[in-house]
């Protein structure tokens, strides 16, 4: 079939196995309904924190573990010329419409597709009132940080506006960025509301820049779409000491202290980082737990898929103790439509990872959203605030309230 064909989007919803369906604890959507403790920006008025929120910047140039890169011109036609390329699918954006996504078929013969590239690093680390920084806090990393979540969440005021004002960015599915929440601000008000025991909060973005292009072989890519423990090293010796040191916070080394959330590609990234035993409190929407890590690892040759399928990482390592995971599958994520052959199908990632999660004995929560898009932020602005306290709680499983 030539590239430029397209597999369109199907009239009517997958029929998922019923083996995997059994994982599902909850079922949400597909109209979906605020959490009253979620925060979103505005226009004006958005009040103010209780605690300290401090910007900061990390170059490549410090760092021994990631120096940069970022994907070559023509990455998109040397992966094409190399059969490496499969049909574009159809997915629903999160500004409305729906749009094409490339897919690919990476494997031990992939191209070189990086050149090196120096980066700068962004974060955002919010210091709540009630954190003793004395003492080792406890803390939770949300991957991508400015990059994708926080910026998203200045945007959608203006998106608001504009539906009301002409109709447009639909609240059906695609059109969904408008519901985007701040997390920095959710953080805020679940602390002030006693949901939560104060704790830093680090929002970390990737380094460099992505070609929406062509995503495979950027900085990004090679931060969370490997299986490998070489970004959770870089998170323990390069970040949290600038953290420590930039804000005068010192911060746990207790696995059990330690949380993590990522969406899409930083799902996967949270979930490697959970299974190397230093992160136990771990929250992921839209894992990217597909075929699309670069370079080729042969230990897990299918990279992120290789947890719940192929090699089967999840079953055959050795169990964490204290893991706990919250798993958010979105019904039409990317690819929801293709056969899973590719290894390129992010709703039977997810349900699997879930399944995986469950057999393997590590308390897992699974959240299924029905008619949501790919990191759906309508879905989070529901489940967001009870997923989180679920992550930092001792039940051993689904709670009564909220998710029952």
């Amino acid at each position: 079939m030539p590239k430029t064909d397209v597999i369109k989007l199907p009239e009517t919803a997958p029929v998922w196995d019923p083996d995997l369906m059994a994982t599902v604890d909850k079922m949400i959507g597909p109209d979906f309904t605020d959490d009253p403790l979620i925060k979103r920006y505005n226009l004006c008025c958005d009040g103010t924190l209780q605690g300290k929120l401090y910007q900061l910047t990390m170059s490549s140039k410090d760092s021994t573990i990631y120096p940069g890169v970022a994907t070559v011109k023509g990455a998109l036609q040397k992966l094409d010329d190399a059969g490496q390329r499969l049909v574009d699918h159809e997915h629903y954006g999160p500004f409305g419409g729906v749009q094409p996504f490339h897919g690919f078929a990476l494997n031990a013969s992939t191209p070189e597709i990086s050149e090196p590239q120096a980066y700068k690093r962004q974060l955002e680390v919010f210091v709540p009132e009630g954190v003793d920084t004395s003492e080792a806090c406890p803390f939770m990393i949300f991957l991508d940080g400015l990059n994708v979540m926080e910026a998203l969440g200045h945007v959608a005021p203006f998106l608001r506006l504009m539906r009301k004002c002409c109709g447009c960015c639909c609240s059906g599915a695609g059109g969904t960025a408008a519901a985007a929440i701040s997390y920095v601000k959710t953080m805020d008000n679940l602390f002030k509301e006693k949901q939560l025991e104060p704790m830093v909060c680090i929002y970390l973005s990737p380094g460099g820049t992505q070609d929406e292009n062509c995503i495979v072989g950027a900085q990004r890519n090679l931060e969370y779409d490997a299986v490998t423990s070489k970004f959770t090293d870089f998170v323990e010796q390069e970040v949290l000491p600038f953290v420590s040191d930039k804000c005068g916070v010192k911060l746990t080394t207790n696995p059990d202290q330690r949380a993590v959330m990522g969406t899409s590609s930083s799902g996967n990234a949270a979930i490697t980082m959970g299974l190397t035993g230093r992160f136990n409190r771990i929250l992921v929407s839209s894992p990217s737990c597909v075929n699309l890590g670069y370079p080729y690892n042969p230990q897990a040759p299918l990279q992120g898929w290789d947890y719940h399928s192929g090699k089967e990482l999840i079953k055959n390592r050795d169990r964490v103790e204290g893991l706990r995971v919250v798993v958010v599958t979105n019904e039409f994520d990317l690819w929801y439509h293709s056969d899973e052959k590719h290894s390129f199908n992010w709703v039977a990632a997810s349900l699997r990872t879930a399944k995986a999660l469950k057999e393997k004995g590590y308390a897992c929560l699974h959240v299924f959203a029905k008619q949501a898009i790919h990191v759906d932020p309508q879905v989070l602005a529901e489940c967001f605030p009870d997923a989180v306290k679920w992550i930092w709680s001792d039940s051993p499983a689904p709670p009564k309230l909220g998710f029952q």
